[in-house]
């Protein structure tokens, strides 16, 4: 029998069972060519073959396609994310455009910088900043751009100009460096109004979008040289700003600007970041500067800069405010005080009242200036007649507190410590009372005790910045011990402080600060002068230039001698002789030997110093009587103190600009070339030169004994061969100087004898009355009004108790003036005037035009003798005499001009008690007799 073959079952189509088997199989499983591959294999067990080739190439197709998508999709990734932001980008600068945020920006700047941010004065009406500012005076620190070297500069001589291209800049990097309480950041909160408020244009400036941000607020936010941008830290400062919370702050935009280099971006005080980061800040704001083609204007105190972490930076340094900017600054200083705290508010009285009983605006404004005029003039006269007081106002912080002190108590501090004690006492205990506004603890001490050790606390950190929880805890000890109501508590006590004194700024869940670092620094000192292991705190902190103020006030406020003496054992660490030497400057008694060693030091270690070389001059001087001493040669590099204090409008001289180095007397090489050498005495200088180093003098405080007033000036003839004697007898009180001595052929020093030939300058220095501290110190500084009505009260003065009681001199006082006072007085004038002011220049005016001694009784050739010289000397006009407010108080007034005497037509002539024409006759007969 024949066996049959199996019979295939009937095919039926893929059932549930074999479509699980695809899906579980390792096809499906590879994806979604895969499931391609297996629907086309369920085809071909249908019998459809072609279907079953199409699918299969369609899944190697994914297949490949997938495979090299995986390999370029983070680059295809990359390129749409870019394509988004870019979108996003647009948007977002869409937006802000259509939004207007650059005028809502400045708009919001000006809001925060148009007042005068005056540290610690909150009880003082607003400043407008715009109104009481004084511009600062630059010069460059460093050897960068030529085109600044060797000239003062304003902040407008720096920045780009109008019609300068894009991008086109003197000095695109700038750090502005200064000692604290020299306005930089005052300089950059005026930068920042000005280009809010379209001022730059006034001053040629082009328009620039700026940019202010403090490093106190953002250097914990910075932990490379990149991070964070610019732009995100710009961003997150405006969203900080009031009234910005809700404005549309945009990264793209910033970036926008700050690439296209129309941005004025400053970085406001380096120097407040601890020492431990602030090398990292430095790169990071490197970084930022070299990245942005924009201006920049960083600032610093001089110990937080350094150069060498920056690329292309032009150092600027501010000066000491002058004396024409003391005076600018008291004049506007009054004249807005006067207004807002008195004559605005009578103004707006003024209103509501009747037609006939109300005052016109233009009284009310001459009312407010008149007491304005009259304020300032007083706080001149007291600060232009003490040297010491001259030179504590160098800077415009310095100058603020004086000005306060002025204003609440009308007397001025003698000393820095002073000025400090006085504005603590006034803003923790006066300004509180008297406004009404009192503390809880109304003594001043107290309040002073307890912030104490909060500025200690702050000063060891090594920070300005403090959280209110954490300052709480370091005053709770002090307030329990100070003040037993447990009511007041730490943080309340915080709060009073930044509130109603204004000591404080910050608060309402801000971090607090001190309003101005020296107050901080002040308060560590007074807190460790307290303690038994202050010494030895600060000296641990001596050679440290971040504790320089506090050591400063903490020698002052204790004993400076430890101070000096542990300099002297360091010699070769110049910042602390230096700091050594400012603190016996200014300390109110150490020993003159102890002096000497240390300016002997400082020459040692560098005998480039030429402040000390001059302090040193005059104290090696020979005595030729017991008032009067001559000095040695003067040097080149000490000549050149005079020079740059003239360039840096210091001093009112008007010597030649030019300053050769062929001025200098050294000896020559074998090649006959000369050797340069700043302590060689200087030579070539002219007889007004010479003049105008000898009054330049007198503005340096240091170079005489504390006691006494000295005038300094070119010795007669007759004082010169008295020296070349005793120096040829080889005296003990005329040794020769470093510089060599007359006996050097080429040597001829200047005299009193401008017709006496000299090339070199020997100074005598001469004690005169007390009396005549006044007119010196006015006259130094240039303060010509103050100077002429001063002269008038030296004048009755030196005639005697009847003639000040009368006001005026008589005849036969006049004939018989004392010729010592005369003489003395003249000599002052034409000394600090250049020979332009003096009654001997009057008096030859007086003969050029025909005036006589003795006109006997002519009077008609004496009135036309006074009236021609009048209008020489200008004090007649158009046919009229001139007023005494018409008097010309500068250098620009004609020859003679001064001094002045007023109410010229009456019986009286200023202290003359004749005819005017009559009186200088008599007047100029005494200065004949006198030999003027």
């Amino acid at each position: 029998m024949t066996q049959q073959p199996n019979p295939q079952p009937p095919y039926k189509g893929l059932g549930l069972e074999d479509v699980r088997k695809v899906l579980d199989s390792g096809a499906v499983k590879a994806g979604v060519p895969g499931a391609i591959a297996g629907f086309g294999i369920s085809r071909a067990f249908a019998g459809e073959w072609w279907q079953f080739v199409s699918l299969l190439g369609a899944a190697a197709g994914v297949w490949f396609l997938i495979k090299l998508g995986n390999r370029f999709a983070p680059k295809v990734e990359r390129v749409i994310d870019r394509a988004d932001q870019a979108f996003d980008r647009r948007v977002d600068l869409a937006l802000v455009n259509r939004s207007d945020f650059h005028k809502q920006y400045l708009e919001a700047l000006k809001v925060r910088c148009v007042d005068l941010n005056v540290e610690g004065y909150g009880g003082l009406p607003r400043l407008a900043l715009e109104d009481i500012y004084v511009s600062l005076r630059m010069h460059p620190g460093g050897r960068g751009n030529p085109t600044l070297q060797n000239r003062n500069l304003k902040i407008w001589d720096i920045l780009p100009k109008a019609h300068d291209p894009d991008q086109t800049f003197l000095a695109r990097l700038v750090a502005v460096i200064a000692d604290p309480g020299y306005g930089k950041t005052t300089l950059m909160q005026f930068l920042t109004l000005n280009f809010s408020n379209r001022g730059y244009g006034e001053k040629g400036a082009k328009e620039l979008i700026p940019v202010l941000l403090l490093f106190r607020d953002f250097h914990g936010r910075i932990q490379s040289e990149h991070e964070p941008k610019l732009p995100q830290l710009i961003v997150e400062t405006v969203q900080k700003m009031p009234r910005c919370e809700d404005l549309r702050a945009s990264e793209p935009w910033f970036r926008q600007q700050l690439q296209q280099g129309k941005c004025l971006v400053m970085l406001d005080g380096l120097d407040e970041v601890p020492d431990a980061q602030r090398n990292t800040v430095s790169k990071w704001a490197n970084w930022q500067m070299q990245n942005y083609p924009c201006q920049f204007i960083l600032t610093s105190r001089p110990h937080g800069f350094n150069s060498s972490l920056f690329s292309g930076v032009e150092r600027i340094d501010v000066l000491d405010f002058n004396d024409d900017q003391k005076r600018d600054f008291i004049e506007k200083w009054y004249r807005f005080i006067a207004w807002e705290t008195k004559w605005k508010y009578h103004l707006q009285d003024n209103e509501g009242k009747e037609p006939g009983k109300q005052l016109s605006k233009e009284q009310v404004k001459a009312q407010s200036q008149a007491d304005a005029d009259k304020a300032a003039a007083n706080l001149r006269q007291q600060l232009f007649a003490d040297r010491s007081l001259i030179d504590l106002a160098k800077n415009p912080l310095l100058l603020t507190i004086i000005a306060v002190a002025h204003k609440f108590k009308e007397r001025l501090p003698q000393r820095r410590l002073d000025v400090y004690r006085d504005i603590f006492k006034l803003l923790l205990e006066d300004r509180p009372y008297q406004r009404q506004t009192r503390l809880t603890i109304t003594n001043a001490a107290d309040n002073q005790a307890i912030l104490q050790p909060l500025a200690l606390e702050l000063t060891q950190a090594n920070e300005t910045k403090f959280k209110p929880r954490q300052g709480a805890a370091w005053i709770q000890p002090r307030l329990a011990e100070t003040h037993d109501d447990p009511a007041l508590t730490p943080a309340q006590f915080l709060q009073e402080i930044q509130q109603v004194s204004g000591l404080l700024a910050g608060g309402e869940g801000y971090l607090y600060e001190f309003t101005h670092k020296t107050f901080q620094e002040y308060l560590a000192a007074v807190e460790l002068s307290e303690r038994e292991t202050g010494k030895h705190d600060v000296m641990a902190h001596f050679a440290d230039e971040t504790w320089k103020e506090v050591v400063y006030f903490y020698a002052l406020l204790t004993d400076p001698v430890p101070f000096i003496e542990k300099a002297l054992e360091i010699p070769e660490n110049l910042h602390t002789l230096k700091l050594a030497q400012r603190i016996a400057n200014d300390a109110k008694s150490v020993d003159e030997r102890l002096k000497q060693r240390l300016l002997d030091e400082l020459l040692e270690r560098d005998d480039r110093i030429p402040d000390v070389l001059l302090k040193k001059r005059f104290r090696s001087l020979s005595f030729l009587d017991e008032t009067t001493a001559i000095s040695g040669h003067i040097s080149l590099s000490e000549f050149a103190l005079f020079f740059g204090a003239q360039r840096d409008g210091l001093f009112h001289s008007t010597a030649k600009a030019d300053f050769p180095m062929s001025r200098m007397a050294g000896p020559g090489d074998s090649e006959g070339r000369q050797k340069i050498n700043s302590q060689e005495p200087v030579v070539g200088l002219s007889w007004e030169e010479a003049r105008w180093f000898c009054a330049w003098l007198a503005t340096q405080a240091q170079l005489a004994p504390a006691e006494g007033v000295y005038d300094y000036r070119l010795p007669t003839p007759e004082e010169v061969e008295t020296f070349k004697a005793l120096e040829a007898e080889g005296s003990p009180l005329a040794p020769l100087d470093k510089g060599g001595g007359d006996s050097r052929g080429d040597l001829t020093p200047w005299t009193t004898d401008p017709k006496r030939p000299g090339n070199c300058l020997r100074v005598v220095r001469q004690r005169i009355p007390d009396r005549y501290r006044e007119l010196v110190n006015y006259l130094a500084s240039g303060s010509w009004k103050e100077a002429d009505q001063e002269t008038d009260k030296l004048m009755l003065k030196a005639v005697g108790k009847k003639a000040e009681q009368r006001g005026y001199l008589e005849f036969e006082e006049i004939r018989n003036f004392p010729c010592e006072d005369l003489l003395l007085i003249d000599q002052l004038w034409l000394k600090f005037s250049g020979g332009k002011f003096g009654f001997s220049v009057q008096k030859q005016l007086w003969c050029e035009v025909g005036g006589r001694l003795d006109f006997g009784e002519d009077r008609n050739a004496a009135i036309s003798a006074y009236e021609k010289m009048s209008e020489r000397n200008g004090w007649r006009v158009g046919g009229s005499y001139i007023s005494y407010s018409q008097v010309t108080v500068n250098t620009s007034a004609p020859i003679g001009h001064l001094p002045f005497n007023p109410y010229w037509g009456g019986e009286i002539v200023g202290i003359l008690s004749l005819q005017e024409e009559e009186g200088m006759g008599v007047l100029f007969s005494r200065i004949e007799t006198c030999e003027l």
